[in-house]
């Protein structure tokens, strides 16, 4: 029932791209590779290596990294997941929702990275990497730190890209393959806490290389950058009550100075007007059924786009991704604290609920919302790659800043190492996976 309602709905993710389409020091360390790091998830990091702020935060019970639950994996088992980054400092990286000795850690990060094509060449992501860089480059007013439960991973190896194919289409057109594409990104999507109703920088490892059908041409981007999706400080209503509405300024952002996109349609995210939508009885699209159907409690997802250009030094890169989630466990309601508002207590109302609220209502009465039995903790969800295009007629190696601007051929302080490589003549549209996480323990915060 739950990936019947996420097909039935994913034809929003049609609309809305059909909406866009109309409307520290420079580093210098290198990464130890992944053979350097024989005992992931088994031993903690030697005495004498540096870590990250990300890994400290993970290193002790703390509600921005780790904080287990009786019965849950501690905090040691859990630190024994970790990786070295750009800058030779310990990081966490993924790991499985569940260790090998049978103990759960509550949140789950997605794909395991190990069978992606690129994991040879890129290794393990490293959790928190370009926070780190501003930590030790930037003032203080100017960092962003992110929670640990909301870095999700992705693979995806041999993505047919069709030609023709812009996204807006509810399945992928039928068409000659023009491209095939392997995939391994980590995206921060947290969709439990009122973090992203102002703050639009998140934090994305994006590696992508696609290998043309007409002669083997092979386009390859490896970014790692905090991205802006939307204007900083608030937010646009997601699909209930429609795609398009006002922007909702919220608060000033983390960071202050963070930018903002304005070419794509940044963060769209449940408000009180999907309330009223449902109480109304209004109705939206669903590709599944001929006519519309009424809104419910279950329709409170998250849209986030971004549009990412980086130019300079013979560079010209492109991409425009979207990352969808169907059961975020929070909305945007200013009348409570901190505007947080819990989905699942809706379902105990008179609204509407539809599928979710079912499986809450059949699990118990009021569930809190972190209880594992809650099927809105923010699993099921679709990643698009989206546009990508790769341009370069120079170096292969460039550096930016830590938002992916000043592309310079040359070190410079606070930089981050990218990799650019291909020249293809036109942009391609790379459609990713839907996938559902939703494994025994997990549960929000995630």
């Amino acid at each position: 029932m739950r990936f019947h309602r996420y097909r039935s709905r994913l034809g929003s993710v049609a609309a809305v791209v059909a909406l866009v389409a109309a409307s520290g020091a420079a580093i210098t360390v290198a990464a130890p590779a992944a053979a350097d790091n024989p005992n992931w998830g088994t031993t903690l990091p030697p005495a004498d290596a540096p870590t990250s702020r990300a890994y400290d935060l993970i290193a002790t019970a703390n509600e921005k990294g780790y904080l287990p639950r009786s019965g849950e994996c501690s905090v040691q088992v859990h630190a024994r997941y970790w990786t070295y980054g750009p800058d030779g400092k310990v990081y966490p990286t993924w790991h499985p929702s569940r260790d090998p000795s049978g103990c759960n850690f509550g949140h789950e990060h997605g794909d395991d990275p190990r069978p992606s094509d690129l994991f040879s060449t890129v290794n393990w992501p490293a959790f928190g990497f370009t926070s780190e860089v501003m930590l030790d480059n930037m003032a203080e007013h100017s960092h962003r730190h992110e929670d640990h439960v909301g870095h999700k991973v992705l693979t995806v190896n041999n993505v047919n890209v069709i030609q023709g194919d812009n996204g807006t289409s509810f399945f992928p057109p039928q068409g000659t393959t023009i491209a095939v594409c392997d995939v391994l990104l980590k995206f921060h999507q947290g969709t439990h806490s009122p973090d992203a109703f102002t703050n639009n920088v998140h934090e994305l490892l994006f590696n992508q290389r696609c290998t043309a059908s007409n002669g083997g041409q092979v386009t390859e981007a490896r970014y790692n950058a905090m991205i802006p999706l939307g204007r900083a400080g608030g937010f646009s209503p997601s699909e209930c009550p429609g795609f398009g509405g006002q922007f909702i300024t919220v608060a000033p952002p983390v960071p202050a100075d963070s930018p903002s996109d304005t070419r794509s349609l940044g963060r769209l995210i449940t408000e009180p007007g999907c309330i009223q939508a449902i109480r109304e009885g209004r109705t939206h699209y669903d590709p599944l059924y001929p006519n519309p159907v009424p809104f419910t409690v279950s329709d409170m997802d998250d849209f986030w786009f971004s549009d990412v250009q980086v130019t300079g030094a013979g560079l010209n890169f492109r991409i425009a991704p979207l990352f969808y989630v169907v059961n975020p466990s929070r909305y945007y309601d200013p009348s409570k604290p901190n505007n947080l508002g819990r989905i699942v207590d809706l379902c105990y109302t008179d609204l509407a609920g539809g599928d979710y609220c079912n499986q809450a209502r059949q699990a118990g009465q009021n569930l809190a919302w972190d209880d594992p039995r809650s099927p809105f903790k923010g699993t099921l969800r679709e990643f698009r790659p989206g546009t990508f295009q790769v341009q370069n007629s120079g170096a292969t190696t460039v550096y930016t800043d830590v938002y992916g601007r000043n592309a310079s051929t040359t070190r410079f302080a606070g930089s981050i190492q990218q990799y650019f490589s291909g020249n293809q003549s036109a942009q391609m549209y790379v459609r990713g996976a839907t996938r559902d996480y939703a494994a025994n323990g997990v549960h929000a915060p995630n």
